[in-house]
């Protein structure tokens, strides 16, 4: 076994990376959501602006068994690495996997890092092999998210009954939607929320500390979106001083038309009470249909503890495929 790293500009080794990769995510994941191919592309052999990336491949001979990766946020958490670790299902459980990881976890501690983090899927009450292996590695789960998805050909019809139901409670505020590029004019308040996000949002026992937003790290991102076909449709809640007090977004991708994925939403404390998570998820539904029709379903996350949002999705038609197991080990 040799485990090595790879260059992801190798057009020939991404290929075989990102091949192995979704071979082993089909294997058990109840819905094909791994990045597309033109994506992953630019992607491996550009990085991510504001992340450092390591790539790691298990080889026997000149088969490439197994696959892993390092991701080192640069802009802020700098205690923090990110592992994923995917090996051939032909080739499971013997030891590609642990050199891996291994691998991984000496490079994120030889750049100053403490704590590793990652994600495991399962089915609903279940297990699955790479849940149970990161488990037996020391890893602990720090929270858990159920993964849901919403089929909006189904769903469209019963918007209009609960945009009725909404508009008396969101008497006051304005909603502002735009695509792929925050408007000038609420950048700092974008920024302001970004921010807020993390600070508001349930994140269990996970050291995950919030993040810095500036105007360049809210264009750069664009650039690096634009530059790997990715695309965003957001909406933003505005109260009567024209201050921005909830966001939401969902990323899509022009590869993969048919899917989306619902990210954050947050409304700020002081504003809650006025259905506003529902209003502006209603709203950017809409506005999703109209930019993007051939986008069919969209996928979410929400943590268990997060009894409103959870709420809100319900109402939406959201229906829970798995949960996602946020892991983490001390370095």
């Amino acid at each position: 076994m040799d485990v090595r790293e790879i260059d992801g500009a190798d057009p020939e080794l991404a290929r075989r990376y990102w091949e192995l990769g979704r071979a082993s995510e089909l294997a058990y994941r109840v819905f094909d959501s791994y990045w597309p191919w033109q994506t992953a592309e630019v992607s491996l052999r550009e990085g991510r602006a504001g992340w450092e990336t390591h790539l790691l491949g298990a080889f026997d001979g000149d088969r490439l068994a197994g696959v892993g990766m390092l991701t080192l946020p640069l802009l802020d958490n700098p205690h923090l690495a990110y592992l994923n670790v995917n090996v051939d299902p032909a080739w499971q459980r013997q030891g590609y996997g642990s050199a891996l990881a291994s691998q991984v976890e000496e490079l994120a501690r030889e750049r100053g890092r403490r704590v590793m983090a990652c994600d495991a899927y399962a089915p609903p009450g279940e297990e699955t092999a790479g849940l149970r292996f990161l488990l037996a590695h020391g890893y602990t789960v720090g929270l858990e998210d159920a993964m849901k998805v919403v089929e909006l050909d189904a769903t469209e019809p019963g918007w209009a009954a609960l945009e009725a139901e909404v508009a008396p409670r969101t008497a006051g505020y304005t909603f502002v939607t735009w695509a792929d590029v925050v408007p000038q004019e609420l950048l700092e308040d974008y920024c302001r929320l970004q921010e807020a996000f993390f600070e508001l949002a349930p994140l269990g026992e996970m050291e995950i500390e919030p993040e810095v937003w500036d105007e360049r790290r809210v264009r750069e991102r664009e650039e690096s979106n634009r530059n790997q076909g990715r695309q965003e449709v957001c909406t933003a809640v505005l109260a009567a001083d024209g201050s921005m007090v909830g966001l939401t977004e969902v990323a899509l991708n022009r590869h993969a038309p048919h899917r989306g994925f619902q990210s954050g939403t947050l409304v700020l404390p002081e504003h809650r009470g006025h259905a506003l998570g529902l209003a502006v998820k209603l709203r950017n539904h809409r506005e999703l249909r109209s930019r993007f029709p051939q986008c069919r379903i969209l996928v979410t996350g929400n943590a268990g503890i997060n009894l409103a949002m959870n709420a809100v999705n319900d109402r939406l038609g959201y229906r829970l495929v798995e949960r996602c197991l946020e892991l983490q080990k001390d370095l």
